[in-house]
Parts: C-alpha cells; sequence; structure tokens
C-alpha cells in the first residue's frame, strides 16, 4: 500500500478550519485571499481558537514596506501561529509590472529574506515557489516545505481560464522538488494551484513525480467544494414534491 500523501489547507472560516481538522489535514494556513474568496473579514481570531490540535500558519506580505518584518514575525508567534508562508505574493505577477516591483525592493527576494528570517527564529516555514531558481531559492534560505505553485486555481465558477496542463505540471513540479532536494534534502515539497483542483488531479501529480510529498489545498479545499455542495443541495431540495 502506498504511503499517504501529506495534505496542507488555505481556510478562510473557522467552519473550514473545524472540519479540516477533523478530516485530518497535517496543517492550516491562513491568508488574506481565503476571506476575500469567502467575502468576509481577516481570519486569524477566527481560526486559531477552534482549531485544537493542527498546527496554524500565517500568510505573510513579506513585501509590505510599512512591516519591521522580525518584530512582525514575533508578534505572529506570540498570538499562536506555528509558522509563515509567503502570501499575498509577488510571485503571481510577471511581465512588466514584474520587473518593476523587482527593480524597486518589492521582488521575490523580499520574500525568501523573510522565510529566511522566520527559519531562524524557529517557524515553520512552506513558502510558495513557482519555478526551478524560486524554489532554490526557498531551499537556501532554510524552507521545511516548498509549494510547488502552478498556477491560479483553474476550476470552478471563479476559476482562471487558461493555465499548465496537468503534465506540465509534473514536469515542472518534479524540476522544482529536485533542484530543492539537491539543496536541501530534508525539504518536503507539495503541489498546489493550476488544474490541480481535485483528488484525482492532486494523485495524477503524485503517481508521476518522485518525492513530491503531498498536495497544498486553497479554492480546492473550501470553495470548490462548497460551490458543489451547494448548488447539488439546492437541486436535490428543489425537485422534492409535494404529495
Amino acid at each position: 500500500m502506498a504511503n499517504p500523501s501529506s495534505e496542507l489547507a488555505q481556510v478562510s472560516i473557522g467552519l473550514s478550519a473545524k472540519f479540516v481538522e477533523k478530516g485530518g489535514g497535517d496543517l492550516i494556513i491562513v491568508y488574506n485571499s481565503g476571506r476575500f474568496r469567502m467575502a468576509g473579514r481577516g481570519s486569524a481570531k477566527e481560526v486559531l481558537p477552534i482549531v485544537e490540535h493542527t498546527p496554524v500558519l500565517a500568510g505573510v506580505c513579506a513585501t509590505d514596506p510599512f512591516r519591521t518584518m522580525p518584530a512582525f514575525l514575533k508578534q505572529l508567534q506570540d498570538i499562536g501561529f506555528a509558522g509563515v508562508q509567503n502570501f499575498p505574493t509577488v510571485g503571481l505577477i510577471d511581465g512588466q509590472f514584474r520587473q518593476n516591483l523587482e527593480e524597486t525592493g518589492m521582488g521575490f527576494g523580499v520574500e525568501v529574506a523573510m522565510v529566511k528570517t522566520a527559519h531562524e527564529m524557529g517557524l515553520l516555514t512552506t513558502p510558495y515557489a513557482f519555478s526551478v531558481d524560486e524554489a532554490e531559492q526557498m531551499a537556501r534560505a532554510g524552507a521545511d516545505i516548498i509549494v510547488a505553485h502552478m498556477g491560479l486555481t483553474t476550476a470552478g465558477s471563479i476559476g482562471a481560464q487558461s493555465g499548465k496542463s496537468l503534465d506540465d505540471c509534473v514536469k515542472l513540479i518534479q524540476e522544482m522538488r529536485d533542484v530543492a532536494a539537491g539543496i536541501s534534502p530534508d525539504v518536503l515539497v507539495l503541489c498546489h494551484g493550476g488544474p490541480i483542483a481535485r483528488p484525482q488531479d492532486a494523485e495524477y501529480v503524485l503517481r508521476r513525480t518522485k518525492g513530491v510529498h503531498g498536495f497544498y489545498g486553497a479554492s480546492s479545499m473550501e470553495r470548490l467544494p462548497v460551490e458543489e455542495a451547494i448548488t447539488n443541495i439546492t437541486r436535490e431540495f428543489k425537485g422534492v414534491r409535494a404529495a
């Protein structure tokens, strides 16, 4: 029997956190796009009190020019977060605007520096990386878990309309895993995003890669299940006929 994969979930509301934990999720991550996704407010005060056993990580905007990062990371540690992730991230931006960010001190290197500082403080670090080069940078920074991000999730009612194929993802994720493990043999690598939206998609990738430890879910763990469940239950109730 194959070894079970690791599963990390990004959540935005206490109800999601409660049942991700009940379902056996290994780590729970909180960041702002989750609340934007579910249309609400900041999640920390809602999620931290309801999760009893599963470590909770915070999404950190490392490029925020108004943060003194070591002090902010210490604050997160004191609140009760077990670790951090680089989100919001410039990794989702490309083209001329990305180049401008890199040239003005708000590039991916700032996120790498945040991860390095967090690692040195003893926080669990689970950064996103979008390319082989970024995976290498995060491995050198001491990342514990690298999430190979394949772009915006393409499934569901508000999913992105363009993206990589699953086979494209297999190739890139393997390359990212290999370079990261070559630098840091103990690093864990997870797959995320793009067309990897459902369990069968994650299985497709994990069966075709070596050394990739599991899946990291965000929209696929919270938005997509809600969309499908509410649609289906509404149709079922709509189909009920009175005597």
